[in-house]
């Protein structure tokens, strides 16, 4: 694939939280169209890598590309830009309190451009589509852990951005419900987006990957394409 279309690149990357190394020359390239999976027990540096391609967590060696632009070195108005166009679920899920469900995945599309109206009717079809039609209304500190995982899949998703990065995606889903998610990430994937993922579930994820890292103690073991 041609320079053009990468939308993801690791070039060396470390990552200290005071003296501890929590990533150590990792270098990838992720482009458009392809679904990465990165592997690996807890503690391999998964999390923190996903943190430093958003820019959630500052190299402290290395460099990264995320569409278009290298941090460090990124401005505020080229690091919104990159926000603009990611989806995002971490394990916190981070949803608006204060918002209900519907009105959570509105504000994403609204900020995304679609007028409120269009923004509404494209998060109901979301939430339906993931199974909480009859929680449009409810406040998130009501749902349980799955249903807040499936909002947040929701309201990350429903941009269609050009990258998205998730953290363990369906650790509290069931069967059911983890299969609708992966069959709407794949959906985004054949339009172009780019996927960065952790997983414990590779079987889940193995028929649609098309990378896949493993990390060990913040370093890549292996690479399988």
């Amino acid at each position: 694939m041609g320079e053009d279309c990468v939308n993801v690149r690791c070039c060396e990357l470390q990552v200290c939280v005071g003296d501890a190394v929590i990533l150590t020359d990792v270098s990838f390239t992720c482009c458009s169209g392809e679904w990465m999976v990165l592997t690996g027990p807890s503690g391999a540096g998964k999390t923190t890598l996903l943190r430093a391609i958003n820019g959630l967590c500052p190299p402290s060696a290395g460099r990264v590309w995320a569409l278009g632009s290298w941090m460090p070195g990124r401005s505020r108005r080229q690091a919104q830009g990159v926000w603009r166009r990611t989806g995002t679920v971490m394990q916190d899920v981070a949803l608006f309190e204060t918002q209900r469900v519907s009105t959570n995945v509105e504000t994403a599309l609204r900020a995304g451009g679609v007028p409120s109206r269009a923004a509404r009717e494209q998060a109901h079809e979301w939430l339906d589509r993931f199974g909480l039609g009859d929680k449009l209304d409810e406040y998130p500190q009501s749902l349980s852990g799955g249903e807040k995982q499936r909002v947040a899949l929701a309201r990350a998703l429903a941009p269609r951005p050009q990258l998205l990065i998730l953290d363990e995606p369906t650790s509290h889903l069931d069967d059911g419900s983890a299969r609708i998610v992966i069959n709407a990430i794949r959906g985004l994937v054949e339009e172009g987006a780019t996927v960065v993922m952790s997983s414990h579930h590779e079987a889940q994820v193995a028929e649609h990957q098309t990378c896949r890292i493993t990390l060990e103690s913040g370093a890549v073991t292996s690479v399988c394409r």
